[in-house]
């Protein structure tokens, strides 16, 4: 796992992260504490990418796809943020090609066989029997209807780079997967004859949308940020990657931020592990904050009840019952954590934010190193697995220094390797 923290202002912003990695396989989980997280996006202008969860794409290495895309950029420029995100995401399109090619299928396989499963469960749990049972007609029916259920929920909101992807040219790429997992199916008897059309439509519009279900295990956070050539002020976009399917890449645009005014604007933003940050900018954690809204709730709840049960031992008129059994519990509930948010902003965020917004650039990046620290020693002291460690890395960037970096740890002996520093150079 990973903690990364970003701090903006006017004057520039800082990144910081930690390097632990958790790297699972079939026998358990390694934490090593050697990632990189944080890169310089051009040898030239102020722009850098940070990574968190998934440190690979289809195999390969976030940081060598970042590393080629810099040195192919050379001296080039984008006048905003994200004319380098869209620059960024079409090299890696073409670096990774040959593999996508490759390991496309895979990923295909594993969003068709897992909506196919799923939709089989549910509609089994629903009738009671399944595809060996002798009203198999029916399940087949029933399974159509939640084709039909998925494709009116997800019709809008493609994903960026399927805006433009046509079915037709779907349906011939993945044509062999899907009949290899519904093909048996198709077969029964008495199928009804839409079967498989629906669930292509539906599969079609699953990979398509811009959610990313069935593919938690490929997901990678990718956050842009600096300046575009003509921005006066610093921005950040937060992405969310998880594969290649159709030779198209799937992501997300999570977050956007921009710094917008002269006259005082700040932004302090976690990514991966995010409690301790929220915490110390928030004055409580959010996992607590929620524990206080659901224990009021179920304390106003409790007490109707027993006024009720009260009364109702007392023989009060049932109309007089019912005014209690009516209260709106709900209404009571989001009245407190209205009052309650507005308190924490208020008294809380709004002053920190304020002050934050006049901090010179090593301030933002101290800020941003200690939050993560904070964060490695509360892995260290808790029984927490220690996902959060080992050195971190702090970059400033501003408009007229650039990409800076603060701390960097190095695999190697800098006195030793010049030549490495020598070729940075060119």
């Amino acid at each position: 796992m990973t903690a990364i923290v970003g701090v903006l202002n006017r004057r520039g912003l800082a990144f910081a992260a930690d390097s632990a990695a958790t790297h699972r396989s079939d026998s358990g989980l390694k934490i090593s504490n050697n990632a990189n997280k944080i890169f310089s996006l051009s040898k030239y202008h102020p722009v850098g990418i940070a990574i968190y969860n998934n440190l690979d794409f289809m195999g390969i290495p976030w940081d060598s796809i970042i590393k080629q895309y810099r040195n192919t950029q050379k001296d080039k420029k984008s006048d905003k943020l994200e004319g380098y995100v869209k620059s960024f995401f079409s090299f890696v399109k073409s670096y990774c090609s040959d593999l996508i090619k490759h390991e496309e299928s895979g990923v295909l396989k594993h969003i068709v066989q897992s909506y196919f499963n799923e939709v089989y469960g549910i509609v089994k749990k629903e009738l009671g029997f399944d595809l060996d049972d002798t009203n198999a007609n029916q399940f087949l029916v029933k399974m159509a209807e939640k084709f039909d259920d998925f494709l009116s929920k997800f019709k809008s909101n493609r994903s960026e780079d399927f805006e433009n992807f046509k079915q037709t040219d779907f349906e011939k790429q993945s044509k062999v997967i899907i009949d290899s997992v519904i093909g048996p199916v198709l077969s029964i008897s008495n199928c009804p004859v839409d079967l498989g059309k629906k669930f292509s439509d539906s599969i079609f519009t699953l990979i398509c949308h811009n959610s990313h279900i069935y593919l938690d295990h490929l997901y990678t956070g990718l956050v842009f940020f600096g300046y575009g050539d003509k921005d006066l002020f610093p921005s950040l976009l937060q992405y969310r990657v998880t594969c290649a399917v159709c030779n198209r890449i799937k992501y997300t645009r999570d977050y956007e931020y921009s710094i917008c005014s002269a006259s005082g604007d700040a932004l302090i933003i976690p990514f991966a592990q995010t409690d301790v940050s929220n915490t110390v900018v928030r004055a409580v954690e959010d996992k607590l904050r929620q524990k206080f809204y659901d224990n009021y709730k179920s304390t106003l709840e409790g007490f109707r009840d027993e006024v009720i049960s009260q009364l109702s031992a007392a023989n009060a008129p049932e109309a007089f019952l019912n005014v209690f059994r009516n209260l709106n519990i709900d209404k009571y509930t989001d009245d407190y954590k209205k009052g309650m948010d507005d308190y924490i902003d208020k008294s809380y965020i709004q002053p920190l934010m304020e002050t934050v917004a006049f901090l010179d650039k090593e301030d933002l990046a101290d800020m941003a190193e200690s939050l993560v620290r904070m964060t490695c020693l509360k892995r260290h002291i808790t029984s927490d697995a220690e996902t959060v460690g080992g050195a971190v890395d702090v970059a400033i960037v501003t408009k007229g220094d650039g990409f800076i970096w603060k701390k960097r740890k190095h695999y190697f002996d800098p006195e030793l390797n010049s030549q490495f520093f020598e070729r940075y150079k060119r």
